[in-house]
């Protein structure tokens, strides 16, 4: 039997590995920390398993469409009409607003999916006088599905982000 555990730490990644892929940078970094490694109430650690990350419509620069002969996303850019294309596959700079988690458990009644929403939110209110520190605040919901045999696994954790902020999008509309 194999349980999903969330474990939260900072990965360090060496100052030569930032111009690799970050994804594959990130898998093996976490690897080579967890990977056949015994951890207390957890167990014997195998691997990462894996993770989505989704950008929403909604969270895309503004204003952006979905140009069907392309089939791309496109933010037109208000000063002077410019178009830039979203292409598949390319790095990305976004910022990260909500991390899900998803159980699939059996119940009596079949295939069920838990996903619980984190939600880390820094907010400075008032005056800040010495020795404060800004606080963030987690908020956390949950909400289950029934699966039935035929509907897809969802994956077990899935990362929500937005790009609708100045300097965040396809790396290369900033490097030009």
């Amino acid at each position: 039997m194999f349980v999903l555990t969330r474990i939260s730490d900072v990965i360090p990644v060496a100052p030569e590995l930032f111009d690799a892929d970050y994804t594959q940078v990130l898998v093996e970094e976490i690897d080579r920390k967890y990977a056949n490694k015994v951890i207390s109430d957890v167990g014997l650690c195998i691997t990462l398993y894996d993770f989505d990350i989704i950008i929403p419509s909604y969270a895309l620069q503004t204003p952006s469409y979905f140009d069907s002969a392309e089939r791309l996303w496109v933010w037109k850019y208000s000063e002077g009409q410019e178009k830039f294309y979203m292409d598949l596959h390319e790095e990305i700079r976004f910022r990260v607003t909500n991390i899900n988690f998803t159980r699939v458990t059996k119940t009596a009644k079949g295939i069920q999916a838990t996903t619980t929403e984190a939600t880390d939110k820094a907010e400075n209110e008032g005056v800040v006088t010495a020795g404060d520190m800004r606080q963030s605040l987690a908020r956390r919901r949950s909400s289950s599905v029934d699966l039935s045999d035929n509907d897809p696994t969802p994956s077990a954790i899935h990362i929500l982000g937005t790009i609708d902020e100045d300097g965040l999008g396809l790396s290369s509309w900033w490097t030009s």
